[in-house]
């Protein structure tokens, strides 16, 4: 792959984040980014299904130390990016949560080194929090979970797509045998982080 078809597959690859990321529509709603240790809170119960340790565990949170591997700096040298895929925005627009390529950083709240978290997928929660509060302190109209993104395939498909240079066409098998590149089904199953309080609740 030149250096030309690469730039130009990160441009669509940055655009189509930009554009179907659920930070968009939340953010003209007003709501802000808050930062996993909000989130925290109240969404790490044993009986809830302990969801911040979850995502802790598994390689989301460890998205953005993936950039500084020997694999990903040789993979950068390869692409011809200009820096180190640790500080390349073409990388950390998916390796870390709503990290802005005009900025070169993601919003206040937000650290690299959390790699993608939980407002990358759910979007940005600051009104979920203040409802959430509410909801907390007994005020039964409070519906905190009508203020988050429920992220589906889509979501997913802003970064898990053939323009990353690391897509692996074969990486899914079906039932039927054949392979894809992602498979919403088998991918969730790794990450599952359902409260199994509300499982079939819905």
């Amino acid at each position: 792959m030149t250096k030309r078809v690469f730039a130009l597959s990160i441009a669509v690859a940055v655009a189509a984040t930009l554009t179907m990321a659920p930070s968009d529509s939340a953010a003209e709603e007003g709501k802000t980014y808050v930062g996993h240790s909000q989130c925290r809170i109240c969404h790490n119960k044993k009986d809830e299904g302990e969801q911040w340790n979850s995502w802790k565990s598994e390689d989301h949170a460890r998205a953005f130390e993936t950039l500084s591997t020997d694999a990903a700096i040789a993979l950068g040298k390869e692409l011809g990016l200009e820096k180190s895929p640790a500080e390349s925005p073409e990388c950390l627009v998916c390796h870390v949560t709503a990290y802005d390529v005009e900025k070169l950083a993601p919003p206040d709240k937000i650290n690299l080194a959390d790699g993608v978290q939980c407002e990358r997928c759910h979007g940005p929660a600051s009104a979920h929090v203040i409802e959430g509060k509410k909801h907390r302190s007994g005020d039964e109209t409070a519906e905190p979970a009508k203020l988050m993104v429920h992220p589906d395939k889509q979501i997913c498909l802003t970064c898990h797509n053939e323009k990353s240079p690391t897509w692996n066409p074969e990486r899914y098998t079906l039932e039927d045998g054949s392979t894809v590149g992602f498979d919403f089904e088998q991918a969730w199953a790794k990450i599952d982080h359902s409260n199994p309080l509300k499982k079939g609740s819905e």
